[in-house]
């Protein structure tokens, strides 16, 4: 395999692993993390048909990280699924599209609702000093459902139920080998 052809792969595993660690980012509500996936003079250009008083966004991006660490604190359970990714490099400059699954679950007037919404990520993103961040991002929402919580959350696991939407999730320990 030539060179050319190495580094086009290289960079394409790169770029998505930047998307999977923003996704990550937020279900993990790891600011520092989110942070880590933009040049500092990236653009994020967010609106949600959920919370549309929580995510509503179109400048830099750094400054938005806490924006969205604290309406993400105000949700009790988030996931996030990257899906279908496209990616077309053009020397150190990229552009991208995902798609999107979330799922959330928050409360209104004291009812757990699920919020669930499909779309798809677009970027833009540039490679400085052989390292690849995003330049903008934005999210084009297809669809979405807000309906009374189907999901059972038994607290008789929460002592043996591992995920935490922090630091303390076992995620980090094995990802950082310990």
């Amino acid at each position: 395999m030539d060179s050319k052809k190495l580094q086009l792969v290289w960079d394409r595993q790169e770029i998505e692993q930047i998307m999977y660690r923003h996704a990550r980012s937020l279900d993990r509500m790891d600011g520092e993390l989110m942070k880590s996936c933009y040049w500092e003079d990236g653009v994020e250009e967010h609106q949600d048909p959920i919370f549309p008083n929580l995510f509503q966004w179109n400048d830099k991006a750094w400054p938005f990280v806490p924006v969205a660490m604290e309406g993400f604190s105000n949700i009790k359970v988030t996931m996030h699924r990257i899906s279908n990714v496209l990616i077309e490099v053009d020397g150190d400059k990229a552009t991208a599209e995902t798609y999107v699954w979330a799922y959330h679950v928050h409360e209104e007037d004291g009812v757990d609702k699920e919020g669930i919404l499909g779309g798809r990520h677009s970027f833009k993103l540039e490679k400085r000093n052989d390292e690849w961040r995003i330049m903008h991002r934005t999210t084009i929402f297809d669809w979405n459902q807000n309906q009374d919580a189907t999901a059972v959350w038994s607290e008789k696991f929460a002592d043996k139920y591992r995920g935490k939407r922090d630091k303390s999730d076992d995620s980090y320990n094995y990802l950082s080998g310990k």
